[in-house]
């Protein structure tokens, strides 16, 4: 079974998961609709494409298109996805599901009235270090999780800093750095641990002066009355190279993630330091991005379910959504866009 896939939008992450499509043997041809010329010649040298359009839709009415992969800002994954599955093409779709959970159903139920797989590419669970700190966590390899804690150190002043651009903006992209990295962050707390029984938040816009942008740094806590006590901390304004830290402390030992470290994943128990065998690739961002969209082909070809469902992902929404409304008192997002929580410098 050969797929041809439609690709929507031109951008980074959209050639990572050219990358991915084009080194997968079931992926036999992939068109691509970007409206920026320069973006459309590049990714052309980067694959044989078979179409190149500007606009989406002249590649929705293809009949020999069976899968849309959908790479665009936040606020145009449910548009696409709605329009692509009503289309009758399978759906692969960059985070978040929506910016709303009104929108979130509409895409599953779309899904569900086409008989169309969708697939949102939380592309952290494929990481295999996440994947086995999971199983030794769920087989209680460091006994009962009290506390875990996720730091996330990043830069994307540049484009949150300007107006207009869809990075960090409430209208577009549903918030800032929680809205967009913190969602692989609340994800995976979700996959390890469940859904907790209580959220909080903070969050501020500390150096970002674009008004019509989120939180540049911004701290979650998830509760559960029966699992570990876990705090999201995340900032866009740092001058540090990217890092990504996960660490859970339990009654008998802990667990180290590093994604960047050559050793990503270490257990703590007993005195002593175990590095525990994973496969690891150092530039684990387009790796794990890979390894989720090869899922996704997979499961397609040989009618496999999907280790992540749309309900997944809508679950992670409501959690980043419940975040929001707690740090501004229980209202609801409309009432907090253009909110500034700047800091001054002294």
């Amino acid at each position: 079974m050969g797929l041809h896939v439609a690709l929507i939008g031109g951008g980074m992450v959209a050639r990572v998961h050219l990358d991915a499509l084009a080194t997968h043997p079931d992926v036999t041809a992939i068109s691509l609709a970007e409206l920026d010329r320069a973006a459309q010649e590049a990714m052309a040298r980067q694959y044989p494409l078979r179409r190149v359009e500007s606009d989406y839709r002249r590649l929705l009415e293809d009949p020999t298109i069976d899968v849309v992969d959908i790479c665009l800002p936040h606020d145009l994954h449910h548009p696409v996805g709605l329009a692509a599955l009503e289309a009758g093409k399978h759906v692969l779709s960059e985070k978040p599901i929506a910016l709303t959970l009104q929108e979130a159903d509409e895409l599953i139920a779309a899904a569900e009235r086409a008989g169309k797989r969708y697939f949102v590419a939380l592309n952290q669970r494929f990481l295999p270090a996440h994947a086995e700190a999971r199983r030794l966590l769920h087989e209680g390899a460091i006994g009962r999780p009290f506390m875990a804690t996720v730091t996330i150190i990043g830069n994307e002043l540049e484009r949150m800093n300007q107006p207009g651009h869809w990075k960090g903006s409430w209208e577009r992209a549903g918030g800032g750095v929680l809205a967009d990295t913190g969602t692989h962050a609340v994800d995976l707390m979700l996959w390890w641990f469940g859904a907790p029984d209580r959220v909080t938040c903070r969050w501020q816009r500390t150096v970002v002066e674009a008004e019509d942008k989120g939180d540049d740094t911004t701290v979650v806590v998830m509760e559960y009355s029966n699992g570990p006590l876990v705090t999201l901390a995340m900032t866009y304004a740092a001058a540090d190279p990217w890092s990504e830290r996960k660490r859970v402390y339990g009654t008998s030992g802990s667990l180290h993630v590093v994604s960047e470290d050559a050793e990503p994943l270490v257990v703590f128990k007993e005195g002593e330091r175990r590095v525990m065998p994973v496969e690891h690739d150092p530039n684990w961002w387009p790796y794990s991005v890979k390894r989720g969209v090869h899922h996704f082909v997979d499961c397609l070809v040989h009618d496999w379910e999907f280790s992540v469902t749309p309900q997944d992902a809508r679950e992670t929404l409501r959690v980043i959504l419940d975040a929001y409304r707690a740090a501004q008192g229980g209202h609801d997002h409309a009432d907090w866009i253009g909110s500034d929580r700047r800091v001054s410098d002294p």
